[in-house]
């Protein structure tokens, strides 16, 4: 029921990943049309663990076809391949694995420019995207008392597949440095979540590494998602997105001898965008505000950190 009511919510009636329906009510009832049970997404033969994150409630028909079989299954006449995401296992129908792979294959860096025909294809192709709405992720992760610019290119290897800026302000005791990470590509929900993994990941480092170890003084991160109607709009109103105004949202500023005193959280914080499209509700409670404190971290990872510093 606990796993329930954290997947589901209030609801008493869904669909399964398979597509059959279940009701809250009918756990455990094979002789219920809508009885379901727990399954481990990583068999547990395979060195699946029961927690949670490896955890889904299923329908009870949909758990007997699944069983142990790994990484591909049938269920409910539907294929599914169980796929390692960041640091836990997800099922995903086998469709949008083909369709991955095949807009892999079609890449635009394997298209041969110096013939003709390929080049204006990919150019015709493109033309026809530049007035669909966009989705911009924008990561800012400011840092305080840098000892080491390592951490710097720490962060700039998690977030390898975006693109990356800096920004440096003086505050009342040294140099803030602000790590920019921008995807301009956000077409799914999906690249969204993706997005506010890496923020969690960055998150648990931060807080329970560079910190305690003294690598870092202080820091904040903000995860904002802003949506443009097409392209032109994107490349001009994405500029006025900046750390000022993130600062604005959650900082009480006061002057010490006319310079700025900026307070930092130690915390991630998240944009409504960001909140509406993740699981972030089954975590962290709404704020009336522009950003939601979002202070998440991945578990293991922050108890075996822990224990790095701990060493020293």
């Amino acid at each position: 029921m606990r796993l329930w009511s954290k997947t589901y919510g209030k609801q008493t009636r869904v669909k399964d990943f398979a597509g059959r329906e279940i009701a809250k009510g009918a756990y455990n009832d094979r002789n219920s049309e809508f009885g379901w049970n727990v399954d481990h997404i990583l068999p547990q033969s395979r060195g699946g663990k029961t927690a949670d994150h490896n955890l889904v409630c299923c329908h009870i028909l949909t758990n007997d076809e699944k069983a142990d079989r790994f990484p591909c299954f049938k269920a409910n006449g539907k294929r599914f391949e169980i796929v390692k995401v960041e640091n836990h296992y997800e099922i995903q129908s086998a469709a949008r694995t083909e369709k991955t792979t095949k807009e892999k294959e079609e890449d635009p860096d394997k298209i041969n420019f110096y013939d003709s025909a390929s080049g204006i294809k990919l150019f015709k192709r493109l033309k026809g995207i530049q007035n669909k709405p966009r989705f911009v992720g924008t990561v800012f992760i400011r840092l305080n008392g840098i000892a080491n610019t390592a951490v710097i290119d720490f962060i700039e290897r998690c977030f390898d597949e975006e693109n990356i800026s800096y920004s440096m302000k003086r505050n009342y005791c040294a140099s803030e440095i602000t790590v920019i990470a921008k995807n301009y590509n956000m077409q799914t929900k999906d690249d969204i979540s993706k997005l506010l993994d890496k923020c969690v990941l960055m998150n648990t480092y931060l807080g329970h590494y560079f910190v305690p170890s003294n690598n870092l003084k202080e820091y904040d991160v903000y995860y904002r998602v802003d949506y443009y109607k097409e392209k032109t709009a994107m490349f001009v109103e994405s500029q006025t997105v900046d750390i000022d105004a993130q600062r604005s949202a959650f900082d009480t500023n006061v002057h010490i001898r006319n310079m700025e005193y900026v307070y930092y959280h130690n915390s991630l914080f998240i944009s409504e965008l960001v909140y509406d499209n993740t699981d972030a509700s089954l975590k962290a409670e709404k704020s009336s505000g522009q950003y939601t404190e979002y202070d998440v971290v991945f578990k293991r990872l922050s108890e075996n950190l822990d224990k790095e510093v701990n060493k020293k």
